[in-house]
């Protein structure tokens, strides 16, 4: 998006207007994605051209679609081998921020988690595309084993991400991402920091406590560690690499709250996770014979779903959780009995 917007401005400076366009491959903003391709070497703009049907009019910017006559073209976008002079595009490439991804820990993975995290680094590599370009994101101490894999899943996908085999390459204020740290992130601090460090750690199959922590330690930094929270709690707080890196960069470029950034991003998983922690913590705990149940009135789950999730999510939290919903006359009953009291989070919830 940010490159695509710079592309735009350095193409009016050469006084190109009209830029047609073969096939290109795009599910994000266009210019963007005609940014990236230029910065890989893939495609150069050509002088002159033919083109059809408009694609996108953006900003004094016509793209059309690249024919063999029609309406004349300022310059077209083509392969290398096709124009043999090239016009000169110079952006100015951000280096703000800075992602790195440490594989220290690669070894400790199992195999099924290897590739869920070559998985999740290409993954990654296209969320940065859609702002930003491959230069922004670092893979730090990677083993040739990791490479191998990476080709593996990848053959032929061209990047130019900064592959590192030693320590990250901090560059100004810096920050290590951790759902453990003692700091909380926020967007003050989002758009302080110029370099993110997240941990290149997958625990699909072993469930094993401050792994980010003892990666800090490994790594000698000496730098925050911050952990995201949403409404102050990490629960629910995507866990991805990917994820993570998506929801700094809406922050940082599309100017959206934290909060936001963080639900926009959930899966499935991360909202039934949330919802369950609500659930379990806004219930009335109401005493039936020798049993307490767990309920809440029907007029609060609205409130409680503040994620705004499916109502099949809703369903899978409350069966997770083992919460009924009750309605509002019954437990005022039960409350006026004095057997039902709040949850520790019910006064949040209730009008």
């Amino acid at each position: 998006m940010l490159l695509g917007r710079l592309l735009i401005e350095e193409l009016k400076k050469l006084g190109i207007r009209r830029l047609c366009v073969g096939r290109l491959r795009c599910g994000d903003y266009l210019p963007q994605c005609i940014a990236v391709s230029l910065l890989l070497g893939k495609y150069v703009v050509c002088g002159g051209g033919y083109g059809g049907h408009t694609v996108l009019r953006d900003d004094d910017l016509e793209i059309t679609a690249l024919t063999k006559d029609g309406i004349p073209c300022d310059a077209r976008l083509v392969k290398p081998s096709k124009c043999p002079n090239p016009i000169r595009i110079e952006m100015p490439i951000p280096n703000k921020p800075h992602f790195i991804i440490d594989l220290t820990l690669w070894g400790e993975h199992t195999e099924t988690e290897r590739n869920e995290l070559v998985e999740q680094v290409l993954v990654s590599i296209s969320v940065v595309r859609r702002y930003l370009w491959d230069g922004n994101l670092e893979l730090s101490n990677a083993p040739d084993e990791f490479l191998q894999y990476l080709d593996k899943f990848a053959r032929g996908f061209t990047n130019a991400i900064v592959i590192n085999r030693g320590a990250p390459r901090i560059e100004g204020p810096t920050v290590m991402l951790d759902a453990e740290g003692d700091c909380v992130l926020n967007e003050v601090l989002i758009n302080e920091f110029s370099t993110f460090i997240i941990g290149g750690i997958v625990d699909k199959e072993r469930r094993v406590k401050g792994e980010t922590g003892r990666l800090y330690r490994l790594l000698g930094l000496k730098v925050p560690r911050c952990r995201i929270e949403l409404r102050g709690s990490v629960i629910g707080v995507p866990d991805r690499l990917n994820k993570i890196i998506e929801i700094i960069l809406r922050v940082l470029f599309e100017g959206r709250s934290l909060e936001d950034s963080i639900i926009m991003s959930m899966s499935k998983r991360d909202r039934v996770n949330r919802l369950f922690y609500e659930m379990q913590r806004a219930s009335y705990r109401v005493r039936v014979g020798s049993t307490t149940m767990l309920v809440i009135p029907k007029s609060m789950i609205e409130r409680v779903n503040w994620l705004g999730a499916t109502a099949k999510e809703v369903e899978l939290a409350l069966k997770k959780s083992h919460v009924i919903v009750m309605d509002d006359e019954e437990i005022n009953r039960y409350l006026s009995l004095h057997q039902a009291r709040p949850g520790p989070w019910t006064h949040k919830y209730v009008m």
